[in-house]
């Protein structure tokens, strides 16, 4: 069956002078013809932004990957704008929007992660997901591997902010509206030993307040960037947070 987009879908589509696949986010056909593709923004067989609509042919087309879609929505943190899924359009976002894996994460901080994969089953995925979060956090927060230690200072006059997480069963997700459901993000599995999904919200508390259900340094300086980081990096936490359903629980 012929791949039939909508407006705002994420595709990659190329023809016969293309070294590799166009990303963009799908606007319509030019002048109802459907092999002719305009995009809202695309990224080219070189990797560059472009963001103006332009006519290109399209003699292949298909949903863009998870990774493509991720490449794209980089590239348009770096020109300062984000797309609006519901809305349809652009809008401004902020700088640190541009890390988007843990790979930009690492990039941006200068930190390492020289674990082998026998070292990381050792740890437990809980574990591993902390070591991650710490450095996916300090990239979103700005700091880098010398500047760690300016972020959180725990002084009377700091506030630091954290994403938290509802849970939702199977059940509950099938009873939403589409806008609701639309709001739930994570892998099923991850929703203590129920299958659904969670779904990110932000809290904030003064360094006078402790918590143990936090880590201290899983901290955040924005609300908004608490907020970003809960639903963009949604797996690694629900890793370090909640317990995969096992077979055992199952039963």
């Amino acid at each position: 069956m012929k791949y039939e987009p909508k407006e705002g879908d994420f595709v990659a589509f190329e023809d016969d002078t293309t070294s590799a696949p166009f990303i963009g986010i799908f606007a319509g056909w030019y002048n109802s013809e459907s092999d002719k593709i305009v995009c809202h923004a695309h990224i080219d067989d070189d990797g560059i932004l472009e963001e103006e609509e332009e006519c290109w042919n399209a003699d292949t087309l298909r949903q863009a990957t998870e990774t493509e879609k991720q490449n794209l929505l980089r590239e348009l943190a770096k020109s300062g704008r984000r797309w609006n899924e519901k809305e349809k359009e652009f809008e401004p976002c902020e700088p640190y929007e541009v890390i988007r894996t843990f790979e930009d994460a690492v990039q941006a901080t200068g930190m390492t992660f020289p674990i082998d994969e026998r070292t990381m089953s050792l740890l437990g995925a809980d574990v591993v997901a902390y070591m991650k979060l710490r450095v996916i956090v300090a990239a979103i927060n700005g700091l880098s591997e010398t500047t760690l230690d300016q972020f959180p200072r725990f002084t009377t006059d700091e506030y630091r902010y954290y994403p938290w997480f509802y849970l939702y069963t199977q059940e509950e997700i099938d009873a939403m509206s589409e806008e609701d459901r639309q709001r739930v993000v994570g892998r099923a599995y991850y929703n203590a030993y129920a299958d659904g999904g969670c779904v990110c919200a932000s809290a904030n508390y003064a360094s006078s307040y402790s918590s143990t259900n936090n880590g201290a340094r899983l901290a955040f300086k924005t609300r908004k960037s608490a907020e970003y980081a809960g639903r963009q990096f949604a797996e690694e936490w629900a890793d370090f947070y909640f317990k995969p359903r096992s077979e055992d629980a199952a039963q």
